[in-house]
C-alpha cells in the first residue's frame, strides 16, 4: 500500500462525478482520499485498481455479511477502479433511487447468479443475516417457505426480478437498510 501520485482531482472531474452519482462533493473527495491511500505506489488514481481484499477490508464493508457479493457485483474482473468504488458508494447512498437499490440488491442476493433468487439463495441469505450456519434445517426450510409464500407470485419456488421488486417496494425498511451510512473509508 502506498500513495497515489498527488494529482488532485480537477473541479471539472469532481463536478462530473457528482453529476453521475448520488454523492456529494465531500463524499467523493473522502472516497478519493481513501482510494489514493490504497493505490499502488506511483499510480495515478484513474489508472490504479484495488483488489477485492482491499475493498472488503474497508470499515464500510468489513462487517457486512454480504461483502463478498457486494464486491463481486461492483468489481470488474475482481478489481476495482476508482469509478467502480464511486458507483458502489452511490448505490448505497441515502439519496439513491429505490429502483437502482432494488436492482443491485437483486444482483447481490442472487448468490448463485442464475438470474433468480431461489431456495438456495434464500437459505444462504438467512444464514448470512443470522451470522451462522447452525440454523436448523426445519427452521431454515420454514423461513424460506414463508418468504416464498409472501413473494413468489407464480409459485415456481424462486423470485424473479419483478417478484423481488414487488416485494421490496412494499417493504418500508428496505431503503433504510440497503445503504452504508459512512464512506469515511
Amino acid at each position: 500500500m502506498g500513495q497515489c501520485i498527488k494529482h488532485s482531482m480537477t473541479w471539472e472531474e469532481l463536478e462530473e462525478y457528482q453529476a453521475l452519482t448520488f454523492l456529494t462533493k465531500n463524499e467523493i473527495l473522502r472516497i478519493h482520499d481513501t482510494f489514493c491511500k490504497l493505490c499502488p505506489r506511483g499510480k495515478y488514481y484513474k489508472e490504479a485498481t484495488l483488489t477485492m481484499d482491499q475493498i472488503s477490508s474497508l470499515p464500510a464493508l468489513r462487517v457486512n455479511p454480504f461483502r463478498d457479493r457486494i464486491c463481486r457485483v461492483f468489481s470488474h474482473d475482481d478489481v476495482f477502479s476508482f469509478e467502480d468504488v464511486l458507483g458502489m458508494a452511490s448505490v448505497f447512498s441515502a439519496q439513491a433511487c429505490p429502483s437502482l437499490k432494488i436492482e443491485y440488491a437483486f444482483r447481490i442476493y442472487d448468490i448463485n447468479e442464475n438470474g433468480f433468487i431461489d431456495e438456495d439463495d434464500l437459505q444462504s441469505i438467512i444464514q448470512r443475516l443470522l451470522n451462522t450456519t447452525n440454523v436448523g434445517d426445519e427452521l431454515l426450510k420454514n423461513l424460506t417457505k414463508h418468504i416464498l409464500g409472501e413473494s413468489d407470485l407464480d409459485n415456481d419456488h424462486m423470485l424473479s426480478f419483478s417478484e423481488f421488486e414487488h416485494a421490496m417496494s412494499k417493504s418500508p425498511d428496505f431503503m433504510n437498510s440497503f445503504r452504508i451510512n459512512s464512506w469515511n473509508l
